[in-house]
């Protein structure tokens, strides 16, 4: 089974290119990322579409909340997150596919830890 995961990260964390991390075997094909500014400019309702769109699992990769850019953007985006949990909790979903972490700056590993963890949760929900 091919899962399909949607991932939005700051743009000052993941320092490697998902194409490179595919290439690598790191992630699996159907792994989509959209780089931010700042994940505290992404909305709940950026969240759902993924789901809307296909995505089996959605997760934000933001910045550490004590070291992130933009002061509070990571604070934002674990705000949101929360929200989408609600939401695809009161329409049936697992809570679990949307989840946010806090990556450290430019590193590379807790995203593809991140994409591994969704692609679990995400084949555990469809068995």
């Amino acid at each position: 089974m091919s899962v399909k995961i949607k991932g939005f990260c700051c743009n000052y964390t993941a320092s490697v290119g998902v194409e490179a991390l595919k290439q690598a075997g790191l992630v699996p094909e159907d792994f989509d990322m959209v780089r931010l500014p700042c994940t505290g400019r992404l909305e709940v309702q950026d969240l759902l579409e993924a789901f809307e769109k296909g995505a089996d699992a959605v997760f934000v990769a933001g910045c550490m909340i004590d070291t992130c850019h933009n002061m509070s953007g990571s604070k934002r985006a674990a705000k949101r997150v929360g929200y989408a949990k609600k939401i695809i909790q009161e329409l049936g979903m697992d809570q679990g596919l949307v989840e946010m972490f806090f990556v450290g700056r430019g590193e590379t590993g807790p995203v593809v830890e991140a994409v591994r963890e969704m692609v679990s949760r995400a084949e555990a929900a469809d068995s």
